[in-house]
């Protein structure tokens, strides 16, 4: 168990994991704090910038309650509270109508451009970290999120590049990147977007 120290000192792992415990109890007490002063909470910010940074046909609910880890139930009830609040919009997919996509409002724009900084009390603290030891923890971090993300504790998203599914300058000026998972063409503003569905071409 982690939070045994006898257990924990003998165990790089439970070390480790314990590290990595106590930086979430801070980040949560961090954007807590960053997100009261925009009165709106951690979560609801999350919406907020998965529905301006994701791309807009995989800004989806049902992808948000994957991005967040929580059920579908409670995202919807995150994303009714900001439609109320005339932040987000909802619309079903044309594909398929039991899909619910997300886009922001005028006012919801406004909101993220005033994000810039939220989760700038974090980057600062690790700027008084070297270069060398920052890479070989993110060299480390990248494992451990690989190894949950197979475990299916986490959805990682990320731009096309890099991603199996992704055939970059396969079409026309207008699409030209190609998305095999969707089969569709795909603008190059498009491309730099998150998608939850990327799949990175080599294991981390």
């Amino acid at each position: 168990m982690i939070f045994d120290p006898q257990h924990r000192k003998d165990n790089r792992s439970a070390r480790v994991s314990m590290a990595l415990f106590r930086m979430s109890q801070a980040i949560k007490k961090v954007t807590q704090a960053e997100s009261d002063a925009l009165g709106l909470s951690p979560v609801q910010i999350q919406a907020l910038l998965f529905a301006a940074y994701t791309r807009s046909d995989a800004a989806t609910v049902g992808n948000f309650a994957g991005a967040i880890g929580t059920t579908h139930v409670t995202a919807v009830k995150i994303i009714n509270g900001l439609v109320r609040k005339g932040l987000v919009t909802k619309a079903q997919k044309l594909e398929d109508r039991r899909v619910t996509l997300l886009n922001l409002t005028s006012e919801g724009r406004v909101i993220v451009s005033q994000l810039k900084t939220w989760g700038h009390s974090l980057e600062e603290a690790l700027q008084s970290v070297s270069d060398e030891a920052l890479a070989d923890f993110e060299l480390g971090l990248g494992a451990v999120i690989s190894a949950m993300q197979k475990r299916g504790q986490l959805v990682v998203a990320e731009p096309c590049l890099g991603c199996v599914h992704f055939h970059p300058n396969a079409g026309d000026a207008a699409a030209p990147h190609y998305c095999g998972l969707i089969q569709k063409y795909l603008t190059h503003e498009a491309s730099l977007q998150e998608c939850p569905e990327h799949t990175p071409s080599i294991e981390v």
